[in-house]
């Protein structure tokens, strides 16, 4: 039995011999569009064929960003909302205390002061729950979210630094800062700058679906 490529010439210097299956050589030297290479999967529609890496896969830093504002601004949150409804429900308590301390005697109205501290942690409860919004849309690559995000991140380090003497202070100052560095490191900036942009395909091939 001889074989069917006998005394056929030889193909010519550089070009791939025909493939017996039916299906012509790859004159790219690459493996077809979709198809594992030997780094191992490489979809070759990003433009970084053989890297093994998806620009399109969010990042670990910006995960870690909205991680971490997703924890501090939960518990800050359920922190206010336990102070609000100690503070409503000892309202008249708090305004005997408030009004026995040697330097509150010239207070005209002790339920102003009890109003005011209900409103700083009704707007510390609603800061926090815009937080944690922001955290979800930037993890789903709202660069808009990313940039209210940080703001707000910057907002509660300067804040914290008024208050640095306590412990506190100090952990939301570290958290505050992270997530901003963390939303800027790595390929945080590539891949918030790549949303809507539509896959490059390597030079002289085709779309997949024409």
């Amino acid at each position: 039995m001889t074989d069917s490529n006998d005394g056929a010439p030889p193909p010519p210097y550089g070009q791939q011999p025909p493939n017996p299956y039916g299906q012509p050589p790859n004159p790219y030297g690459q493996a077809p569009f979709g198809t594992p290479g030997p780094q191992g999967w490489a979809p070759t529609a990003y433009g970084q064929p053989g890297t093994g890496v998806d620009p399109d896969k969010r990042p670990g830093t910006v995960t870690a960003a909205g991680v971490i504002t997703l924890v501090f601004s939960g518990l800050t949150l359920v922190l206010a909302v336990i102070g609000a409804i100690g503070l409503a429900a000892a309202r008249d308590d708090v305004i005997d205390e408030i009004r026995d301390e040697p330097g509150f005697d010239d207070v005209s109205n002790p339920d102003d002061i009890v109003t005011f501290l209900l409103v700083l942690v009704g707007v510390l409860a609603v800061w926090c729950l815009v937080s944690m919004i922001l955290a979800v849309l930037t993890m789903r690559r709202s660069n808009i979210a990313r940039i209210l995000l940080v703001i707000s991140a910057v907002v509660t380090a300067l804040l914290s630094l008024l208050a640095i003497t306590s412990l506190v202070s100090f952990v939301t100052l570290a958290a505050s800062v992270t997530v901003v560095v963390l939303l800027f490191v790595g390929r945080s900036g590539e891949w918030f700058a790549r949303k809507g942009t539509p896959p490059q395909l390597p030079i002289g091939t085709t779309q997949p679906w024409g």
